[in-house]
């Protein structure tokens, strides 16, 4: 066939997929009909399946705990129900009794899985098939011992849920580029179709070092209706599969669906619609799988932080929600989780009825040096979450073996206040973010400081009411400290709270570390303009930066 042929045969075949995702509805016997406000015709649920959904979409999610699935499976011995859920390396067995409410299990990357599969791979097949070697053996061996028990971490983390009142999402990383790199999660496939990758590994390595997107070579292209069909597949058998109350389709892991991103471009228009197509697809499939076992299956979304963001790798995030085509929506990564705008999606959501969560990431709270990692930040972040409007929070890549005291308290303002918090501006991070895509972390640091004496402004959040803590007595201190480079630059930095100018209290002068003299009346709730200047009239390296901003705030006798 020539490259025309092609060309016209995919597009054919694109619009074809396009149209099965909107007239599919049809198909769902028993649904009144409704447009939206394009005029595609969506499902209406009957009555009683409607009034459950709505009590299932809005329970409570104080934490959502968000397990990856493969830790406990790739451990020698893992081959038996009871070592799954209570064995040592079970990562279930510290949360009952906690403020996790829900838990999202992922089965995989994208197409091969950890559970048995008619439609795609399991990491056993692929491991069996291509000879690979080393702890995927033991994963491999693990999976098939409780292929032969009947079960797999799906059912058993099924089971588990039911037993403890909590509810269960299995989550779908669409787009999990990690295979990239590990050779078990490139499904038979995957490897037949590298026309169906968004770039090739020659190309990515051709962009050089650096964190070019054109080093996620393995995304799967989303103009390419083959790829959309593999996926629904996959959706298919999951709810047909399990007893599910909800599938989050995990946008956020890989963000990168659509050729101009690998070059910092935004999708276009077309490719807007051509992933609502998709979402709508999805959405037609739980409803379907809903109302044939006469039971809701939530449709459940992670995608970036913000409406731009969304935009830029192909989610028209606004109309998916005017749309209805979600019914639970979690924002962002967690990497930067002190500083990510959240707020503007957090309204649209909730003013749509929509509830919405926020990601906190074990990876984004490590900081330099793992400063971050400690209870106090994790509490800040929350805290800024929290007064951001959102309805719970998800802990990504955080796997406690024992009981963990952060499940204990960020899952509530409540259980927030008065403990002691950690409040800063996120560093950089180049990560499944923002800044891969092109599209600036203007709050993260280090931040250039000029030197020719003109304002550097950064916005420092904060999610306590300082003020109203001092009054009531209950604060003991808040130190805001502020690291500079060069050291030298110390003597020369002028800093201003919310217009108000700052002194130093101390100084490291070999650190570059200084502590300012702050009232808490100082602060507001919520958004703090900091101002840093440099004197005109210095002799240090004109190449100073801002390296940390960091607010400690400690109560006198933490709430328990």
């Amino acid at each position: 066939m020539s490259s025309d042929g092609r060309r016209s045969a995919e597009a054919f075949s694109r619009r074809r997929f396009v149209m099965a995702s909107v007239t599919a509805t049809a198909a769902l016997r028993g649904h009144e009909q409704r447009t939206d406000a394009n005029g595609v015709s969506l499902p209406r649920e009957p009555a009683p399946l409607a009034q459950a959904r709505h009590r299932a979409q809005h329970r409570r999610r104080r934490l959502i705990y968000n397990d990856d699935g493969c830790g406990p499976l790739m451990q020698p011995g893992v081959n038996h129900p009871d070592a799954f859920l209570n064995g040592p390396h079970s990562r279930l067995r510290p949360l009952p009794g906690s403020q996790v409410d829900s838990i999202f299990f992922c089965s995989g990357a994208t197409h091969v899985l950890n559970h048995h599969t008619e439609v795609a791979e399991s990491y056993a097949d692929v491991a069996e098939r291509y000879g690979i070697a080393g702890e995927w053996q033991t994963f491999a061996a693990n999976l098939r011992s409780l292929e032969k028990k009947k079960t797999d971490a799906v059912k058993l983390t099924i089971g588990f849920c039911r037993k403890h009142g909590m509810e269960v999402v299995y989550s779908h990383r669409i787009n999990d580029i990690h295979n990239q790199f590990l050779e078990v999660e490139r499904s038979t496939w995957f490897r037949q179709h590298p026309e169906y990758w968004i770039n090739t590994p020659e190309n990515a390595a051709k962009a050089g070092g650096g964190d070019s997107p054109r080093h996620w070579w393995s995304a799967l292209d989303f103009e390419r209706p083959q790829v959309w069909e593999h996926l629904w597949a996959i959706q298919r058998e999951v709810c047909r599969q399990y007893d599910l109350d909800g599938v989050d389709t995990d946008y956020f892991r890989s963000p990168m669906f659509f050729r101009p991103n690998l070059d910092y471009m935004p999708a276009t228009d077309a490719q807007l619609d051509l992933l609502t197509g998709f979402q709508r697809g999805l959405r037609e499939i739980h409803l379907a799988a809903g109302t044939q076992r006469g039971r809701p299956i939530l449709t459940v979304a992670r995608v970036p932080a913000t409406v731009e963001t969304c935009r830029h790798v192909g989610i028209d995030i606004t109309r998916w929600i005017a749309d209805r085509l979600v019914d639970v929506l979690i924002l962002g990564g967690g990497y930067v989780p002190f500083t990510e705008p959240i707020s503007e999606l957090v309204q649209i959501a909730r003013s749509a009825g929509i509830p919405v969560y926020s990601t906190i990431s074990a990876s984004g709270m490590r900081g330099p040096e793992n400063r971050y990692s400690s209870h106090a930040a994790w509490r800040g972040a929350a805290s800024n979450m929290w007064r951001a409007g959102v309805n719970g929070i998800m802990a990504f890549n955080l796997f406690p073996k024992e009981r963990d005291a952060r499940f204990g308290d960020l899952g509530s303002p409540t259980t927030l206040t008065g403990k002691d918090k950690l409040f800063v501006i996120d560093p950089k991070r180049i990560l499944e973010g923002d800044l891969v895509q092109g599209i600036e972390q203007s709050q993260a640091l280090p931040l250039p400081l000029p030197a020719d004496g003109s304002a550097l402004l950064c916005a420092l959040p904060v999610g306590d009411d300082l003020a109203v803590a001092a009054r009531e007595g209950s604060l003991a201190s808040c130190k805001l400290r502020v690291q500079v480079t060069p050291a030298a630059s110390v003597e020369h930095l002028r800093t201003s709270l919310n217009g108000e100018d700052l002194t130093v209290a101390e100084a490291d002068h070999k650190g570059g570390w200084v502590e300012l003299v702050t009232r808490a009346e100082n602060f507001r709730v919520g958004s703090n303009h900091l101002v840093f200047r440099l004197e005109q009239e210095n002799d240090i390296d004109h190449n100073a930066e801002v390296r940390h901003i960091e607010l400690k705030v400690a109560y006198k006798v933490e709430q328990r």
